[in-house]
């Protein structure tokens, strides 16, 4: 049962992948795309699905690493616990940023999630993520960039097409933040099924997907220490051991510490 109906139009991508997660917010499109896709590769819904778990982990692993402050770039529709609700679960003052352009994501975002813990903040902003200046200025209302980020970019790089234009973005990002960030980031890998899922899902009225290779997944972390393992996100600190490897593939990786704070 879905939370609440939307007005009905094409697919989108937040939608579709919400529903293939096993989310609860999407229109009669999404959920009739979702359904096509997922019957026929289900390696696609078993990668959005770990992309969420693959979240979770990652924000509350760095939370306990003593981050504050998260920045969720590309964030989608929201699924509970989301990027707030994890890391406040660990230190209530933390602060979080979402950023879309998807005026769904933005108003379901604001209207079905609690506001957070009241010594910590949450806010939504409405920016493509590829305009790094504007959301960083923005951001900064609400975060202090002097301090240590989470910047979280996860099943969205592949939006863009060039592949040295997506790394670059993530690039631009980490330079702006201070030593001791980190970024975490995943997409759906180049293999023969999800291939032909993506040809599916163009076909079927979504937007275009690009599909990485590791090799294009991993300039996006050149100047950061690798939290190992880099692969497929279901491996990376399971809670359990994976059945197997999912067809999406990410890193985390932290912006070294100048040596004054050595």
């Amino acid at each position: 049962m879905r939370e609440r109906d939307l007005q009905p139009k094409g697919p989108s991508s937040a939608g579709t992948w919400c529903c293939l997660g096993g989310g609860r917010i999407y229109t009669e499109a999404d959920k009739e795309l979702a359904d096509a896709i997922g019957l026929s590769f289900p390696v696609v819904p078993a990668a959005a699905r770990a992309s969420r778990a693959f979240l979770e982990r990652v924000v509350d692993h760095t939370a306990r690493a003593g981050v504050t402050q998260f920045l969720d770039l590309g964030t989608g529709l929201p699924v509970e616990p989301n990027t707030h609700q994890v890391a406040q679960a660990v230190d209530g003052r933390a602060r979080i940023v979402y950023v879309d352009n998807d005026p769904t994501v933005l108003e379901l975002g604001r209207a079905l999630l609690p506001l957070g813990s009241p010594e910590g903040a949450v806010d939504y902003l409405d920016a493509d993520v590829r305009d790094v200046r504007h959301v960083l200025d923005a951001a900064g209302e609400i975060l202090d960039l002097d301090r240590p980020v989470a910047v979280l970019m996860l099943s969205m790089l592949g939006h863009v097409e060039d592949p040295a234009e997506a790394c670059a973005v993530a690039r631009r990002y980490m330079s702006a933040m201070a030593p001791g960030s980190y970024l975490a980031t995943c997409d759906s890998v180049d293999s023969p099924d999800m291939r032909a899922a993506a040809a599916a899902y163009a076909a079927g009225g979504g937007p275009p997907i690009h599909l990485r290779t590791a090799a294009q997944l991993e300039p996006a972390g050149d100047g950061l220490e690798f939290l190992a393992p880099v692969g497929p996100v279901n491996l990376w600190h399971p809670a359990e051991p994976a059945p197997e490897p999912v067809d999406q593939w990410g890193f985390v990786a932290r912006k070294p510490l100048a040596a004054a704070d050595l």
